[in-house]
């Protein structure tokens, strides 16, 4: 798997937008082609409520407003569905100081735990205070697809600026941009899903320039950063060994007024080696010259102005609920993935009903307590 991921075969490219999840041959994209979604459908769902929570050896999460999961095989289809990891689990805390916090779901994940061979999803919520004028802690939900089960704890970073940011998976972790407590510069963290603990992680020698953003990625198999400076120029550099600051290798920048956007994620180079794609702003998805520093926008054929996102997943056979067994190899029928396809939906649609329910039987259970 790791050859694949660095030499870009055998991977597909995932793109959410235009009415549902869309595959295409990474290794077959190169710059200057046209992109026509609607041509090969994967999953059609109302994609306006649904967002990509990560990818990890073949499978892909998503999640809808309701916080709903569903983890599935982009190759198979075998799919899993999960509950809202946030809305029962944050409930408590909320009920129980009704009017001295709020609270701002925050950040997710999706990655594997190779310590117990299992697949896990994460949600971060950040407690603040009324009118969010102060900052009170962060908590992370774990679910583990191989037990599913769930639990709950503390984050040792203030998870300020993390809103709908997906977790980076590299070496077993997931990581974050964050906070430290009693120094707000900004620290790389890393949530390792063995061991279900937090680590900072060494960033580059910025060389003294004067940093405002940092965005985080993969590229190969490496964890990467994009570091914006004040002229809004920027240099990105990977970690070729995970951990170790001196590893550090700074692989190309981007000048000022070449490319311009808020948030950058990088999906993987061309099949040249000499372009990298990259997402904007869940708005557009470019390929960028390392060397000529020229910038090509990747056109999609009857795309209308609408949010869209992007990863980079393998081919594979795994299950999605972490169990190991034999998964049928056979490339599924028309009829077959018409039925798969509207399973997940209904799954997501069954998952987001269930919530609903949950949430009015606990509101009449207040009244009654209440009332007594």
């Amino acid at each position: 798997m790791s050859l694949s991921i660095k030499t870009n075969t055998n991977n597909t490219l995932l793109i959410l937008g235009e009415g549902g999840l869309n595959p295409i041959n990474f290794n077959d994209l190169s710059p200057g082609d046209l992109l026509n979604l609607q041509d090969q459908p994967f999953i059609s769902i109302g994609w306006q409520d649904v967002r990509l929570m990560g990818s990890c050896n073949g499978l892909v999460c998503l999640s809808n407003d309701d916080g709903d999961v569903v983890i599935l095989n982009q190759s198979t289809r075998e799919h899993k569905g999960i509950l809202s990891l946030v809305r029962h689990r944050f409930e408590l805390s909320v009920s129980s100081a009704p009017d001295e916090h709020w609270v701002w779901g925050s950040g997710y994940g999706f990655g594997y735990d190779a310590v117990s061979n299992d697949y896990k999803v994460v949600s971060i919520a950040k407690f603040l205070g009324i009118g969010f004028t102060s900052f009170k802690e962060s908590e992370m939900t774990i679910y583990s697809a191989k037990k599913d089960l769930c639990w709950v704890i503390k984050i040792p970073y203030a998870m300020l600026f993390t809103n709908d940011k997906m977790g980076v998976y590299v070496h077993g972790s997931l990581h974050w941009i964050a906070k430290g407590f009693g120094s707000w510069r900004d620290r790389i963290v890393g949530f390792d899903l063995g061991l279900d603990e937090f680590r900072e992680v060494p960033q580059p020698d910025y060389g003294g320039n004067i940093v405002i953003d940092i965005d985080l990625g993969v590229l190969g198999s490496f964890l990467c950063v994009f570091a914006k400076f004040r002229d809004w120029s920027a240099d990105v550099w990977i970690m070729k060994e995970y951990g170790v600051k001196e590893s550090w290798s700074k692989v190309f920048s981007i000048s000022r007024n070449v490319l311009s956007y808020d948030s950058v994620r990088p999906l993987g180079y061309s099949r040249r080696g000499r372009e990298v794609l990259l997402e904007l702003d869940e708005k557009r998805l470019v390929w960028y010259g390392m060397e000529t520093r020229r910038v090509v926008d990747v056109v999609i054929q009857g795309r209308k102005k609408q949010r869209l996102e992007a990863i980079l997943c393998l081919n594979s056979l795994v299950p999605p609920d972490g169990n190991d067994r034999v998964v049928n190899s056979q490339q599924p029928t028309k009829e077959q993935k018409k039925n798969e396809e509207e399973e997940v939906l209904l799954d997501l649609v069954f998952l987001g009903v269930l919530g609903l329910m949950i949430e009015l039987l606990n509101v009449c259970i207040f009244q009654l307590n209440f009332s007594i």
